[in-house]
């Protein structure tokens, strides 16, 4: 899979325009502020319907606008694929193949996209929130429905919280209703995220010792946010929120569930944030980001489009050399940026395609 072209109107600072990309490694370098990053984003929300940002999808369009196109045109297989996405202030629109689409799981899933930030760069030692991003991130990879999942329970917990935050009289009744809905799609939640570390550990340490060409041995190690054992299913979570209703009720918030999930990396059984080096945690990240996509590869017969933004001004040259010698093996599609060109030095052989980003227009560098 690789996309051929991308077009982008009323995006952000970025001009109406079109990008053509080349099967390989396609480098983006400009000053900051001047549309480097708004062009990963754009590709990402093409594929992913969500901004990488976290910000809300809204905040996309244009300063002054009323609407942001972005259309793209892949190939899978031989075969041709169009697909496009229009936001305004009312919503998204969607299209595949020049035809509406109104259902969300008919869209997602054709464009397959690994994209890797320096918040993603600093997971190791941030804030627990950011690894539960990059949980979901990989699972969605594999699982287009882990985002209704995931929107779904978080619709639960955020009314569960607003009714334990009410002053009036508390119906427990109605608490309760809310944690089973919570746990209906919180142990998907859980389960995935669960699934995806294991999946990927053994190729991370493989990966880990290559790139930093340090032998020692690493383990990832999930820590789910409530007492989730092999074989809980819905009701043990349903259980423990029932449970902590009186604690809930003085805290004016849930304590327990999915949106506590975090994992652990340890370096020679030792935790990584505490004790690993800098240079050790930004391998243990990237590593974590290409085990991903070596399994997904695996399994799927297929290589997602890589999505690398600022990450090479985070690592330094010899860490550089290595993760562009990997993303050379893999050979799947990749879009990287960076503020100097120089950042790249040694390794321009392996890129394909530059581009010049300068006051939101993108020009091929020949």
């Amino acid at each position: 899979m690789f996309v051929r072209r991308i077009e982008v109107s009323g995006f952000r600072n970025l001009s109406r325009q079109v990008i053509e990309l080349a099967r390989g490694i396609n480098f983006f370098s400009g000053g900051n502020g001047h549309g480097k990053t708004n062009t990963l984003e754009a590709v990402h929300l093409l594929a992913t319907l969500k901004s990488f940002r976290g910000s809300s999808v809204r905040d996309v369009i244009a300063h002054g606008g009323d609407r942001a196109e972005i259309s793209g045109s892949l190939e899978r297989d031989g075969i041709p694929i169009e697909m496009g996405l229009i936001i305004d202030h009312k919503g998204r629109r969607l299209r595949v193949g020049g035809h509406n689409v109104s259902v969300v799981d008919d869209y997602l899933g054709r464009l397959k996209v690994a994209t890797f930030t320096p918040d993603d760069l600093s997971m190791i030692k941030g804030s627990p929130s950011i690894r539960r991003r990059f949980m979901d991130r990989s699972v969605f990879l594999f699982q287009p429905i882990h985002l209704d999942r995931v929107k779904k329970f978080k619709a639960a917990l955020k009314s569960r919280n607003r009714l334990l935050r009410y002053t009036g009289r508390l119906d427990r009744e109605e608490i309760d209703v809310f944690g089973q809905m919570m746990a209906v799609y919180g142990i998907e939640v859980s389960k995935a995220r669960a699934n995806i570390l294991k999946l990927v550990r053994d190729t991370a340490r493989k990966i880990f010792q290559r790139l930093s060409d340090d032998r020692s041995s690493i383990d990832v190690i999930f820590k789910p946010g409530w007492k989730m054992e092999k074989h809980s299913d819905a009701t043990v979570l349903e259980a423990q929120l029932h449970e902590k209703a009186n604690t809930d009720i003085r805290r004016g918030k849930t304590s327990i569930g999915p949106q506590y999930d975090d994992f652990e990396i340890l370096v020679e059984e030792s935790s990584a944030r505490r004790f690993a080096s800098q240079g050790q945690q930004r391998s243990c990240a990237v590593s974590l980001l290409l085990a991903v996509v070596e399994h997904f590869i695996l399994e799927e017969k297929e290589k997602p489009m890589i999505i690398l933004d600022d990450v090479s001004s985070e690592l330094d040259k010899s860490h550089r050399k290595r993760l562009f010698e990997k993303l050379t093996e893999i050979g799947a599609q990749v879009l990287v940026t960076a503020t100097e060109e120089d950042l790249l030095a040694g390794i321009a052989d392996r890129i394909e395609k530059s581009f010049l980003v300068n006051e939101g227009k993108i020009t091929p560098v020949e």
